[in-house]
């Protein structure tokens, strides 16, 4: 059975291997939590006595299970911090130098997407704009701009291993690098309206070549 989608993505990985960790770690306190939770009810009598069916906590003894608890969630933090740390400051603290620069705009129930025009800076008159159409060159390291135009939507691109929430009057800068070509998915994942279902969009990751021609189709019909 396929558990995660495609991987596309540089850091996929990494981000894979991530979510393994975190899984082993809560279903592993799930586990402990569980049997201790259940071993008393179902091996203990039912005719037990007052102190047998309350822990009064009074002493160091019999509060050990619960400092031995927190100890272990303590060390299963720690662990995954430790784990996501290097991942954590090359997606979210660190951006690479930009080959592309695009900007990716959710709106009710749309996705808009802003390109450089002929002279290659985005935000100048001759920008170009495409709707639920995002195409990015393979194996260069892409920067997108996200933005919402009315309320928090969330663009989701599962195959690149990438996420974001996007807020009304806040510009939020991300950066992928794909390394396969196709045709993969957009969507929101923030529940934004009755029309949240239907605001998805297309991701095509093209070679050099077919991404030029794929922009200049473009420039053709936005100008």
């Amino acid at each position: 059975m396929k558990i995660f989608p495609e991987n596309i993505s540089d850091i996929g990985l990494e981000i894979d291997n991530l979510f393994w960790i975190i899984t082993g770690v809560v279903a592993l306190a799930s586990i402990i939590t569980l049997f201790l939770f259940l071993y008393p009810i179902l091996t203990r009598k039912r005719n037990r006595t007052k102190s047998e069916m309350f822990m009064t906590g009074n002493s160091h003894k019999k509060r050990m299970w619960v400092y031995v608890g927190m100890f272990l969630l303590l060390v299963g933090d720690l662990y995954i911090l430790m784990s996501e740390h290097s991942i954590w400051h090359r997606v979210e603290q660190t951006l690479p130098e930009a080959d592309f620069k695009v900007a990716i705009v959710g709106k009710q129930w749309m996705w808009t997407i802003f390109y450089p025009g002929p002279d290659g800076k985005l935000y100048t008159a001759d920008d170009v704009m495409a709707v639920n159409e995002l195409h990015l060159p393979k194996d260069k390291v892409v920067h997108m701009d996200l933005k919402a135009m009315d309320v928090i939507h969330s663009v989701f691109m599962p195959q690149a291993r990438f996420k974001q929430d996007v807020l009304p009057g806040r510009t939020i800068t991300r950066w992928v690098k794909l390394n396969k070509e196709g045709k993969f998915d957009i969507s929101c994942t923030e529940i934004c309206g009755i029309g949240h279902s239907i605001m998805r969009g297309d991701l095509f990751v093209e070679n050099e070549a077919n991404w030029q021609l794929s922009m200049n189709k473009i420039y053709g019909i936005t100008k």
